[in-house]
């Protein structure tokens, strides 16, 4: 082969390498276009649209909103980062279960499941939540009950303030979460979240923990738990569970992705945890709601899967003292008296303000690197490219 053949040859060779570095950087992965994430809201479960719009309006600039009017389905699922359930009311088909778990399978994804509590028709969103983790092999469970709390609240007892306080779980970056939050965030009417072993048994969250648990919102310790309608609780007891702390949302780390469960919704409840005052109280819901979004976009970008570590409670009269065994990880927890109070003020009328936005389906397609890598390597072949033809001109 002549000198020039080879010249040519050789340039041939380091476009395409380059190339072929500029289509792995291309390549769809979960993030989309101009470093924003895509979240779906269900809404062919029977969810409510309150609040949506202040969501939306208020999180565009991180996130790309699609909404699910009929059912769920991996063609729906494929581009989107996150799927938020907001207290779905009627339960999963087979064929929806089917396309969650083919979508979870791909990785890097966060699915939010919330419920409702017992109270009314609260038991068809507990089954329906609970049908669901159990499919798609999660720990994480609703209790089949309500959680009260007759003194921290928003002027009454089952408008139940919760404590933004996610557990240290070093590598998970749990401090974005509580960033910048000094108020609770209102849960109205909630249920709390358990957890389910492998041997069927279920597990109280304050005492009991296991790798890749992460819990961040409770209750006061002045809390209690109730029984309304069936079916009959499975882990507490209203005689006993009372003027104590629970999780009322919690995270579970599986594999690459993320599950959450909570007791009430971030948007279509009654009062959703979006709200930011209600009766007279200030709330920190906005802020709360927004810091889980930027966590997930944390979460769906970071080009590595933290070990799933045991958590380590934030709130200082949660002593712990952990135990391990062959078959789980579990904490004692040592309750003290607990000295924060909530002020209410005389006013009794919930008032609605913020920035709306309409969500429209989104078909961007997803990228794993940002368009400044992708230039960047775009920039690089071109420079390539240059280098070997000025060299090819001079011989």
């Amino acid at each position: 082969m002549s000198a020039p053949a080879l010249r040519v040859l050789a340039v041939a060779l380091v476009v395409l390498a380059a190339s072929a570095s500029l289509a792995y950087l291309a390549a769809p992965a979960h993030a989309a276009e101009g470093g924003k994430i895509v979240v779906a809201l269900d809404f062919s479960h029977g969810e409510s649209h309150k609040d949506v719009n202040y969501i939306v309006g208020n999180l565009s600039s991180i996130a790309k909103f699609v909404f699910i009017n009929n059912s769920i389905t991996y063609d729906i699922l494929k581009n989107v980062d996150v799927l938020i359930i907001g207290q779905p009311t009627t339960s999963f088909s087979a064929s929806e279960i089917a396309a969650i778990t083919k979508w979870l399978a791909t990785g890097k994804r966060v699915l939010w499941v919330a419920g409702d509590s017992d109270y009314g028709g609260g038991p068809k969103s507990q089954k329906a939540v609970n049908s669901l983790l159990v499919a798609i092999g999660a720990r994480l469970r609703l209790e089949y009950g309500s959680v009260y709390d007759g003194v921290h609240n928003a002027k009454a007892f089952y408008r139940v303030l919760g404590i933004v306080a996610p557990d240290e779980a070093p590598g998970f970056h749990t401090d974005m979460i509580a960033q910048g939050i000094t108020k609770p965030v209102l849960y109205h009417g909630p249920d709390v979240v358990i957890w389910q072993d492998s041997n069927g048994k279920y597990h109280d969250p304050v005492k009991d923990v296991f790798p890749g648990l992460i819990r961040i919102v409770w209750t006061y310790n002045t809390a209690y738990i109730a029984d309304n309608n069936p079916p009959p609780l499975v882990l507490y007891d209203p005689t006993v569970d009372v003027n104590r702390t629970f999780v009322m949302l919690a995270a579970e780390v599986k594999g690459d992705d993320i599950i959450v469960v909570s007791g009430e919704s971030p948007y279509g409840d009654y009062a959703p945890t979006w709200t930011w005052y209600y009766h007279g109280v200030q709330l920190d819901g906005p802020k709360f709601v927004t810091n889980m979004i930027k966590w997930f976009k944390w979460w769906v970008t970071s080009p590595t899967t933290p070990k799933p570590v045991l958590p380590t409670p934030t709130i200082s009269y949660l002593k712990t003292t952990t135990t391990t065994s062959s078959t789980t990880t579990s904490t004692t927890t040592t309750t003290t008296t607990h000295t924060t109070t909530t002020t209410h003020t005389t006013t009794n009328t919930a008032t609605t303000t913020g920035t709306t936005g309409t969500a429209t389906p989104t078909t961007t397609t997803a990228k794993h690197k940002s368009r400044a890598a992708v230039w960047a390597a775009v920039i690089i072949v071109i420079i390539i490219i240059i280098i070997a033809a000025v060299a090819l001109a001079r011989k």
